[in-house]
């Protein structure tokens, strides 16, 4: 019988971890995990969550909003009120098990996974709050923009494109990379395989 090679080892590992770790993630973690963001966040954004799961946002914003037509006299907003669904706030949590699937199926004994563990979900859970405080400000001006009338192209641009990196790349990315910044050995593991 043919003996595996180490990295068809590692990704059906890694894969079978994966799907066993989302579905502890979904029907067991999240709800845990959404609370811990939400707290975490909170520290720095005002949010309640509302009966139905989604978040109500309370965003600090010092703006001034030109006089114009319609308003004859500039307006000074304190905050800027929104709602997240909870659906995409289910997103911010999405790397954590991601990062021990990586990490658990890296080669040798799992007690030498343990350090690069619980170290990478702290690294990783501060990460993910990270991104929802980024999610949130953009968010934030993207309603102050619309409601007020106040779009620049430029500025539309760079709200687009950090709204994207935030919800649709970060989130896949940063598990790989903080899983080979925090684990040597599945660097030199990934980088030699790269090499050859």
């Amino acid at each position: 019988m043919p003996t595996l090679s180490p990295q068809v080892s590692f990704l059906l590992r890694g894969s079978g971890l994966l799907i066993g770790l989302l579905t502890i993630w979904w029907f067991a973690l999240l709800n845990p995990m959404l609370y811990g963001l939400r707290v975490a966040a909170s520290v720095f954004v005002g949010i309640e969550e509302r009966s139905s799961g989604d978040w109500g946002v309370r965003v600090g914003l010092d703006a001034t909003i030109p006089a114009n037509d319609e308003r004859p006299q500039s307006q000074t907003i304190g905050s800027i009120d929104f709602d997240i669904p909870r659906s995409d706030a289910i997103a911010f949590t999405f790397s954590v098990p991601v990062f021990w699937a990586m990490i658990l199926a890296a080669p040798g004994p799992i007690r030498r996974r343990l350090r690069p563990l619980l170290l990478g979900t702290i690294v990783m859970a501060s990460i993910e709050v990270l991104l929802l405080l980024v999610f949130v400000q953009v968010t934030a001006r993207n309603v102050l923009a619309q409601t007020y009338g106040i779009e620049s192209a430029a500025g539309a641009w760079g709200r687009r494109l950090c709204e994207y990196l935030v919800v649709n790349v970060l989130p896949y990315v940063t598990p790989v990379v903080v899983a080979l910044c925090i684990d040597r050995q599945l660097s030199r593991a990934v980088t030699s395989q790269l090499r050859a």
